[in-house]
């Protein structure tokens, strides 16, 4: 039987709705805001982003064993959602006050603070999410099961709900604030939101994340860099599936980061971009019923080839046949859900299988090394599909508030749809050739690993 509460349950899925509803605006909204208002050039909002980004993706290699080694009194995990909680909240906010009038590298120093207020501060946020996750559960495999799907359900809800409300929100006190300021309060008020679950959570937690006796743990932060050099260099599967995962999420930011652009220079009206994701987030939760179960079927290599075929046909449509249809690039994008969720329903699973490879193949256990390399394509896509993106935008002639001709027109249709669509066919190519595990090797890997661990202890 479950030991935990209903309203425990529900504190940690709230956490994952206010995630939602607070990082909208920073995930979608941002390119468009240092173009627009903050008078960024395409080349320097690519540049910005790629250095903030950089830096993250350094501070996320560290961020796990920081947050392990350390023992802080409000407990190991739950103390990093107390302290950075509002640093998360500033940062978001920081993003998005308008600097446009100031020197070009101050503004640009401004842009990277909120930043990493925001993503350096969520590396360990994250981290400290999945302990609570843990140390709420404890082994019972029920209880996690009810904290991460509840937590998933919510978190498309939020998107649905997000996705409804933000531009026209934003739109409607526009007239009343001016552009920037609009996005100010959007950004507050929903950051505001994300205050309320992080309390939430914190005191759901309180009772399972004990802080542990000061012999028991250390404060001193040692981080061996070698390690997660051969844990990705000694094992040719991770490396892989890294790499292609890491293409295929370059591929997903450079499409995200100019999307807006799409709706306002292309379609010549931004507020159908919330009816478009209103209605693509909502039938995302159909995509996450279907897809799996294709994926299932296909195994996980094929379900990832396939998945990302797929996705990069989407795109192509997009691009040739959306320029003047949002109901052509509306059907395309659900038909993209659909495939993406063959693979991506796997999550972690394909770490956790080229670890067990690893393992198997040299009897030296870097499988928590491979498993904390998860979210590490998920980083460089943010900083390279940012700079793709910018750069992007800058070589086909774009400047804030230009009337688009036909040619840019037809540019940035390659731009958004066939740029992106080419990562995912070599990320495709990759795993057909490199990626070698098969659901029945995985499962024998296991075994023989759990034997041997049995054997020395």
């Amino acid at each position: 039987m479950s030991k935990l509460k209903s309203s425990e349950i529900n504190a940690y899925a709230f956490y994952s709705f206010a995630s939602s509803l607070a990082f909208a605006i920073p995930m979608s909204y941002l390119t468009i805001f240092m173009t627009e208002n903050l008078l960024y050039s395409a080349a320097l909002m690519g540049t910005t982003l790629l250095i903030a980004r950089a830096i993250d993706f350094v501070i996320g290699l560290i961020a796990g064993s920081v947050v392990s080694k350390t023992n802080f009194k409000w407990g190991k995990y739950r103390s990093w959602l107390i302290i950075l909680r509002f640093v998360v909240f500033f940062g978001i906010v920081i993003q998005f006050i308008d600097t446009s009038k100031l020197p070009t590298y101050t503004k640009m120093i401004v842009t990277i603070l909120g930043y990493g207020m925001l993503h350096f501060s969520m590396n360990f946020i994250q981290t400290a999410q999945y302990g609570v996750l843990s140390a709420m559960a404890g082994s019972d495999m029920e209880d996690r099961d009810k904290l991460s799907i509840r937590g998933t359900q919510w978190m498309a809800a939020g998107n649905i709900l997000v996705s409804a409300i933000t531009l026209p929100f934003i739109q409607a006190i526009t007239p009343y604030v001016g552009s920037s300021n609009a996005y100010t309060i959007a950004a507050t008020l929903f950051g505001l939101v994300l205050v309320v679950g992080n309390m939430m959570l914190s005191k759901a937690a309180a009772p399972y994340d004990i802080p542990q006796p000061k012999d028991t743990a250390t404060n001193v932060v040692s981080t061996k860099i070698s390690d997660l050099v051969k844990s990705v260099a000694t094992n040719s599967q991770l490396l892989v599936y890294i790499t292609a995962s890491s293409l295929f999420n370059i591929g997903l930011m450079t499409f995200n980061g100019i999307l807006a652009y799409y709706f306002m220079y292309v379609l010549g009206n931004f507020l159908l971009m919330s009816l478009a994701m209103t209605i693509t987030t909502a039938f995302g939760l159909v995509a996450s019923i279907i897809g799996p179960k294709i994926g299932r079927k296909l195994g996980k290599k094929n379900a990832m080839v396939y998945g990302l075929l797929i996705y990069a046909a989407g795109n192509l449509c997009i691009s040739f046949f959306a320029k003047g249809s949002l109901v052509v690039y509306i059907i395309f994008s659900c038909i993209s859900a659909v495939a993406m969720y063959f693979f991506q329903a796997f999550g972690p699973l394909y770490v956790l299988d080229a670890g067990e490879y690893g393992f198997y193949k040299t009897g030296k256990d870097y499988r928590a090394m491979a498993t904390g390399l998860f979210t590490m394509p998920f980083k460089i896509g943010f900083a390279l599909g940012g700079a793709v993106s910018g750069y992007g935008l800058a070589i086909i002639g774009y400047t804030a508030g230009m009337t688009p001709t036909p040619q840019f027109v037809d540019k940035f249709m390659l731009l958004l749809g066939g740029i992106p669509a080419a990562f995912y066919v070599v990320a495709a190519v990759l795993m057909i050739v490199g990626y070698k595990i098969t659901d029945e090797d995985a499962a024998k890997y296991a075994a023989a690993n759990i034997e041997r661990l049995a054997k020395t202890s």
